[in-house]
């Protein structure tokens, strides 16, 4: 996955709002170049469900089954998070990443706070993250941090889309990732959407400062 780079301008007002002691305390966790993880996980990398579970064996679960399977497989590892979405909060997440497709994510940690920068890619149903400053100096070539994937293959029997979080663990905390999915999920799929819209469409109506009080 490469970002591209048309939102690049649109960002440069976020440098001189988060301030300079936030950008510092950021650069210092990205640190060094991103590797492939040991187990595989890729964050960026679009997925099918089948190449995670054996679908064919979720296929014959029940609903609370492949829901503790899911929670399950994705509590033990560090680098994961998992979820599962109605199909009314799949519909909007993949509605609103399209229309609103770009946002910023703080991460908090040790008194201050960096900031994280996604895009959702329709075509693979995915939501990726990555540094902003990486962003704001190379769009095509900053490194993905994270991603969320949007899995609707068993919306249809189930009632249930899955949601999965990838990270380098190197970079981002499990707690970290998951306040992360967390936050994707409130702010594309509640009322605090608004702000995800000002970001994306009328960006002097959105206040930084605000939407970071709130987070």
């Amino acid at each position: 996955f490469c970002f591209p780079a048309m939102f690049a301008r649109r960002l440069s007002p976020l440098r001189r709002s988060a301030g300079a002691g936030a950008a510092a305390n950021g650069r210092s966790w990205a640190a060094g170049r991103p590797r492939a993880i040991a187990s595989g996980v890729i964050p960026g990398v679009p997925k099918k469900l089948e190449d995670i579970v054996k679908l064919d064996l979720l296929e014959k679960a029940d609903a609370s089954q492949v829901l503790h399977v899911w929670a399950t497989h994705h509590a033990e590892k560090a680098e994961l998070a998992g979820a599962a979405a109605e199909a009314a909060e799949y519909e909007t997440l993949v509605q609103r990443g399209a229309e609103s497709p770009s946002f910023v994510w703080p991460v908090r940690r040790d008194g201050g706070h960096m900031m994280l920068y996604s895009q959702y890619a329709p075509a693979h149903q995915m939501f990726v993250y990555t540094f902003l400053e990486d962003y704001r100096r190379s769009p095509e070539l900053s490194p993905p941090w994270m991603s969320v994937l949007l899995f609707d293959d068993l919306l249809d029997t189930k009632g249930v889309a899955l949601l999965r979080a990838e990270a380098e663990p190197d970079r981002l905390r499990k707690a970290e990732v998951q306040q992360l999915l967390t936050l994707l999920r409130r702010f594309y799929n509640s009322d605090d959407y608004d702000k995800v819209w000002a970001f994306n469409h009328f960006q002097r109506r959105f206040d930084l400062d605000a939407y970071l009080a709130s987070v």
